[in-house]
């Protein structure tokens, strides 16, 4: 379920990047800066929020000490309700603009070797 999400996202972050270059008239290449631009804004804001929302509503937690091999004190947060659904949504939505990077630089080199 989770992968579909990313793959739809993907693709709305894709033709939403491509919709607003065609707009703006902007060239080709401003379309992967833009993505890798707003991909990295939206993954960095997530990260900010999922620290806000430990600390505020479950501080025993925030902390980066490891309590098993690899697993640190934070992430055993995950799925229970600390963080909202939303600020995952947004993680998602970073990650899709980064994804929609190499897809549509492969479909430009398609379109490109095709002509």
């Amino acid at each position: 379920m989770r992968f579909a999400l990313v793959l739809l996202l993907t693709f709305a972050a894709a033709n939403a990047a491509l919709s607003m270059v065609r707009a703006l008239d902007w060239p080709h290449w401003a379309y992967h800066i833009l993505a890798i631009s707003v991909g990295t804004v939206l993954w960095l804001l997530h990260g900010v929020l999922v620290w806000c929302f430990v600390r505020t509503r479950s501080p025993e937690f925030a902390s980066n000490q490891e309590i098993a091999p690899g697993v640190r004190k934070w992430e055993l947060t995950a799925g229970t309700g600390i963080v909202p659904r939303w600020v995952s949504i947004i993680g998602l939505v970073g990650i899709a603009f980064f994804l929609a990077c190499p897809f549509e630089l492969l479909a430009w080199l398609i379109r490109t070797l095709h002509k």
